[in-house]
C-alpha cells in the first residue's frame, strides 16, 4: 500500500468550469461563536500554472490538528506527521480569492463527522465550488471535531493566541448516548448560527470575521460584504457526513429554510429517540458506503424513504473513509481484507450523485452532463435502494 516514493503533493483538482476559492470565517470572540470554511467559485483562470502558489495545506495550521487526529485514530502523533509529510497534502483551492458573483450563489451548509475538521471534505467542497456553489463547512466545538479553537479577544487574535477546544474521547457505556446528545446539541446551535449568518449576510448584516485580525502572509481579497445580496437563500441545502448526517437531519427538522438534505453515511444513533421521520419534510438523498451500516442504522434510515423525493444509494466496495479526503491521503484503513474501489473513483461517484441530486432540486449553476455520463459508465459500482446491512 505504501510504496517507497513520496506521493504527488496535492489532492485531485476539481472538474467543474470554475476555479474554487476558500476563506476561513470565525464569528465572535467566544466559545459560542462559529468557525467555518467557505468554499466558492472564482473568476480566476483555471489553466494558469501559477494557481498552485495559492494552494493551502490540507492539514490546518497548528499542532492541535495533528495531535487531535492522532487521538481520534489512537495513533502516536509522529505517525500522523509522517503520513502528512508522505502523502498528498495541498488542497487545489485559492485561499482568500474573490468569489465569482455574476449570479447568486446557491448555498450548502456542511456538518462534518466525528473527529473530523473543516478541511476533511475538501474534495467534495472544492468540486461543488467549481460547479458554482458556496459551501459553508463548519468546524464543530463540543469535543466532536479532532480539534478546533477560538480567540478570546481581538488582542489574542492579532497575536494568534488560540483558545484550544480538544477532541473528547467518549467511552461506550451508560453515559455514551447522553454525551452524544450533548454534542449534537452544540452542533445544532452551530448549524442554526451558520444558517442565520447566511440569511443575515444576504440582507446586509455583515459580521466581523475574526480571522481578518489574524496575521497572514497570504494575499486576501475576500470580503464578506461582497456577498451581500449575492446569496440564493431560497434553495438552501443542509448536508452532513456520519455524525454530521444526524446533525443535518435534526437541523432539517427545525429549520424549514433548508429546502433539501444531503446525507453521506449518516450515523443515526444520536437521533434515535427524536422521531424525526415525522418532522423532516424536505427532499433527501442518502449516499452510503457499503461497510458502515449495521442493521439498526439501516432500519433508522429506512423510515425516511417515504416518497419519490427520498433516494438512497450505496457505493460498492467502499468504507466510511471514502467520502472524505483521507482515503486519498493516507489509504484505506478500514476492512483491510476487502477489495476496495479506487478512492478517486469512489469520490467521483459520490460527487456526481451529489451534483445530480442538487441539479434536480436546486438547479445546477453549471452543466453536469459529464457527471451523468460518468454515473452511467460506473453503474456497476453503485446501487439504488435501501443499503444492505454490513453487520
Amino acid at each position: 500500500m505504501w510504496g517507497f516514493g513520496r506521493k504527488v503533493q496535492h489532492l485531485p483538482e476539481s472538474t467543474g468550469q470554475f476555479l474554487p476559492g476558500c476563506m476561513d470565517v470565525m464569528l465572535d470572540y467566544s466559545p459560542e461563536g462559529i468557525f467555518m470554511r467557505l468554499y466558492y467559485p472564482t473568476s480566476e483562470d483555471k489553466n494558469d500554472p501559477s494557481n498552485c502558489s495559492g494552494w493551502i495545506p490540507w492539514m490546518p495550521t497548528g499542532n492541535g490538528y495533528i495531535l487531535g487526529l492522532a487521538k481520534v485514530l489512537f495513533l502516536f502523533p509522529f505517525v500522523i506527521r509522517f503520513m502528512q509529510w508522505w502523502s498528498a497534502h495541498d488542497i487545489p483551492v485559492i485561499y482568500g480569492s474573490k468569489p465569482k458573483l455574476d449570479k447568486k450563489l446557491k448555498c450548502i451548509v456542511l456538518s462534518h463527522g466525528l473527529g473530523a475538521h473543516r478541511a476533511l471534505y475538501s474534495n467534495v467542497c472544492c468540486e461543488l465550488a467549481s460547479r458554482g456553489y458556496l459551501v459553508a463547512a463548519l468546524e464543530h466545538k463540543g469535543g466532536s471535531s479532532c480539534y478546533t479553537y477560538y480567540y478570546k479577544n481581538k488582542d489574542d487574535a492579532e497575536n494568534n493566541i488560540k483558545a484550544h477546544v480538544e477532541y473528547e474521547q467518549v467511552q461506550l457505556g451508560k453515559n455514551h448516548f447522553g454525551q452524544r446528545k450533548r454534542q449534537i446539541g452544540v452542533r445544532i446551535k452551530e448549524c442554526n448560527k451558520a444558517l442565520d449568518f447566511l440569511l443575515n449576510l444576504n440582507k446586509g448584516q455583515v459580521p466581523h470575521n475574526v480571522i481578518d485580525d489574524v496575521p497572514t502572509d497570504r494575499k486576501i481579497e475576500f470580503k464578506l460584504e461582497d456577498l451581500v445580496g449575492k446569496l440564493d437563500v431560497d434553495t438552501l441545502t443542509m448536508a452532513g457526513h456520519s455524525f454530521g448526517g444526524a446533525t443535518a437531519l435534526l437541523t432539517l427538522s427545525q429549520r424549514p429554510e433548508f429546502k433539501q438534505g444531503l446525507l453521506l453515511d449518516p450515523w443515526m444513533y444520536p437521533i434515535k429517540d427524536d422521531n424525526l421521520p415525522e418532522k423532516v419534510q424536505q427532499p433527501l438523498v442518502f449516499i452510503n458506503t457499503q461497510t458502515f451500516h449495521i442493521v439498526s442504522n439501516v432500519q433508522a434510515m429506512s423510515k425516511y424513504l417515504t416518497n419519490n423525493d427520498r433516494t438512497m444509494y450505496t457505493i460498492l466496495h467502499t468504507t466510511h473513509e471514502h467520502q472524505g479526503d483521507t482515503a486519498m491521503l493516507f489509504g484505506s484503513w478500514m476492512n483491510w481484507f476487502m477489495k476496495k474501489l479506487d478512492p478517486l473513483v469512489a469520490l467521483k461517484i459520490n460527487n456526481c450523485l451529489v451534483l445530480e441530486f442538487l441539479d434536480k432540486y436546486v438547479g445546477s449553476p453549471s452543466d453536469i452532463t459529464d457527471c451523468r455520463e460518468f454515473l452511467e459508465l460506473e453503474k456497476p459500482s453503485y446501487e439504488v435502494g435501501l443499503t444492505k446491512p454490513w453487520a
